[in-house]
């Protein structure tokens, strides 16, 4: 055996004892340097926003009108915001609103409204060919035939301004052909000629 054999087979048991070191008596182990999972020429690709459209919905301000009576008696429009983000329906909000109208400013500038303080909405149902208001019993009581005329032609006006479908309404969940106790007549659906006689 000459030198250089004697030198590589030293070489080569001294490897393998530091191989056998390492993996079995070592408390760290052996360990080669990690590669990395990715490789060099891929990118690191970053997320793609989605449109603000689908991460939340969009504030969309659509106005709808309800009708009050001015001071000489006389009913008139006044407008309301409706947060299309907020509200389920801009038809229901308008409702609702015409129920608690008028506003404080409306009240400073003469406007009231004929609807008692008491009536409260049962549910408003809009379905593909119609629409169906149900108002408590409230919406019948007081103020005579003249005050009533006027909260249903409130009622009738502020629908019709806020939907093109047939609209219904109901009381305590039966439709009302007849209101209140002086038994005033109503078409249905509900349209400028539904208290005519």
């Amino acid at each position: 055996m000459n030198f250089s054999q004697k030198l590589g087979l030293f070489v080569l048991i001294i490897i393998s004892a530091a191989y056998v070191y390492f993996s079995f008596f070592s408390p760290e182990g052996f360990h080669l340097p990690a590669r990395e999972n990715v490789p060099p020429d891929i990118e690191e690709l970053t997320p793609v926003e989605e449109p603000a459209s689908d991460r939340e919905k969009e504030h969309e301000i659509k106005v709808v009108k309800i009708y009050v009576s001015d001071a000489s008696g006389k009913l008139r429009s006044v407008n309301r915001e409706c947060d299309t983000a907020v509200e389920k329906s801009c038809f229901q909000y308008a409702i609702r609103e015409l129920i608690s109208a008028p506003s404080n400013w409306e009240k400073s500038k003469g406007f009231t409204s004929e609807i008692p303080s008491g009536t409260k909405i049962l549910s408003v149902r809009e379905g593909e060919g119609s629409v169906m208001i149900d108002l408590s019993s409230a919406f019948e009581g007081g103020g005579g035939t003249e005050s009533l005329y006027t909260r249903l032609n409130q009622l009738i006006k502020t629908a019709k301004a806020n939907t093109n479908l047939p609209v219904y309404l109901y009381i305590n969940g039966h439709q009302a052909d007849v209101v209140g106790g002086e038994g005033i007549m109503i078409k249905q659906p509900l349209n400028e000629r539904s208290l005519d006689g």
